[in-house]
């Protein structure tokens, strides 16, 4: 309601939009779909109103689940034919084609299809499907396209088929370590098993997936650790780095003072990259020992009988392993909604186990550690790809805080990651 009043007393028809945006997906992850339909709905007509194609083409995305979660593939599909051309007039507009989009496209058509018993035509479009999450390559993607063709070949009645691709989720989760993912799957495939009358696989499956949710239980127990001993490293890094920081300024002035402003510049330049580089393998090292220090929570918590779970540990958990930060409209009320909470408490547990973050800082912390593994990892993506993918809202933003952080821009560090390959 706040957004609402402000964008409105600015006059602001971009905010307006936004707000709606924001509020349809409030409703959307608070089950409350009829409500979430409606703003979505005002979000896709105002952003493409004014030329926001990209934020547009999102809302057009989440109504295709609105419509799913209220059992109306057809207005789901016709949604996904909207949303084909705004795709269309966007990847003729930029002159390329926009993979993600492509793949999500597809997804929504080949869920929509499915629950519409249209088997045929959702079967036409598998191997559209699997060769954009090949491209792609983005594990999130991925889970989402096996899950949907696990979806279609049980309706089809292949059970075989739709055992291949949940025990390939299961192998892929397992190998990671995320209990969760391996628990939600395990009761998918036991459901299947039920209706396809294996019920004595049916039975070892649930049986299987009681242990795994236990497991998943005492993971999260391992995260308080992790967080104590990453602040702790991280803390040490940016100390190191705001002082390599004022040694390279006073350095390159007594370079500009002796030699002169043109050779100086020259120098300044090769300096530059060279910090550049060695900001760039510090950031490399404090998301090892993070890693690190992950693993060695996680094994001290296997020897752990401690089974409640505080606020802080579910957050981490839902960070690690769910990527909430990536929504770009997450903040400390909707994390508070998520974790069954309130946002006083919320923000006190982050406070106290982080040494003063806020929940803005904190979440923005897990976008830009995922913000610099694409701009390293990822050398075709665009920036403005990334800005969407890690969460941030702006380009601007996201420029603001990846400079605070790393000390360089997300050019510069992907210039560093290059030079270091």
């Amino acid at each position: 309601e706040h957004m609402s009043a402000l964008s409105q007393e600015l006059r602001s028809p971009v905010g307006q939009a936004i707000t709606e945006f924001c509020f349809g997906h409030f409703y959307l992850d608070t089950r409350n779909p009829q409500e979430a339909e409606i703003h979505h709905g005002r979000a896709f007509r105002q952003l493409q109103a004014l030329g926001e194609n990209g934020r547009a083409l999102r809302s057009g995305y989440n109504l295709q689940t609105i419509q799913m979660n209220l059992g109306n593939p057809a207005k789901g599909l016709e949604m996904n034919d909207s949303t084909d051309v705004l795709l269309r007039r966007m990847e003729a507009e930029y002159g390329r084609i926009s993979v993600i989009n492509r793949l999500k496209q597809a997804r929504y058509r080949v869920r929509l299809l499915t629950l519409s018993d249209s088997l045929d035509a959702a079967w036409r479009l598998k191997d559209t499907l699997l060769h954009y999450a090949d491209v792609l390559n983005d594990p999130v993607q991925r889970e989402l396209v096996w899950s949907a063709m696990a979806d279609l070949e049980q309706k089809r009645g292949r059970p075989d088929s739709a055992y291949f691709w949940m025990d390939s989720l299961l192998m892929r989760f397992t190998s990671s370590g995320n209990m969760l993912k391996v628990a939600q799957y395990r009761q998918t495939l036991a459901e299947y098993q039920a209706q396809n009358g294996d019920i004595q696989a049916a039975i070892e499956s649930y049986r299987l997936y009681a242990v795994e949710r236990d497991s998943a239980l005492l993971q999260r127990t391992a995260e308080q650790l992790n967080a104590l001993a990453k602040q702790y490293e991280l803390n040490e890094l940016r100390l190191e780095n705001r002082l390599a920081r004022q040694q390279l300024s006073s350095a390159t002035l007594v370079i500009f003072l002796l030699i002169g402003l043109v050779f100086g510049a020259v120098v300044y330049v090769m300096m530059l990259r060279r910090k550049n580089r060695r900001l760039y393998e510090a950031s490399l090292e404090a998301m090892r020992q993070e890693d690190d220090a992950a693993a060695a929570r996680e094994k001290a918590a296997a020897l752990s009988s401690l089974h409640e779970e505080s606020i802080y540990d579910k957050l981490l958990s839902a960070m690690h392993k769910d990527a909430l930060f990536r929504d770009p409209c997450l903040d400390r009320d909707k994390l508070a909604v998520i974790l069954g909470t309130n946002r006083t408490y919320l923000a006190h547990a982050v406070k106290n186990e982080t040494g003063g973050q806020t929940v803005a800082e904190f979440i923005n912390h897990f976008r830009l550690r995922y913000a610099a593994g694409l701009l390293s990892g990822k050398p075709e993506t665009t920036v403005l790809e990334i800005v969407e993918m890690s969460g941030f809202t702006s380009k601007s933003a996201m420029y603001r805080l990846f400079s605070t952080q790393f000390g360089m821009s997300p050019t510069e560090y992907r210039r560093a990651a290059q030079s270091r390959a």
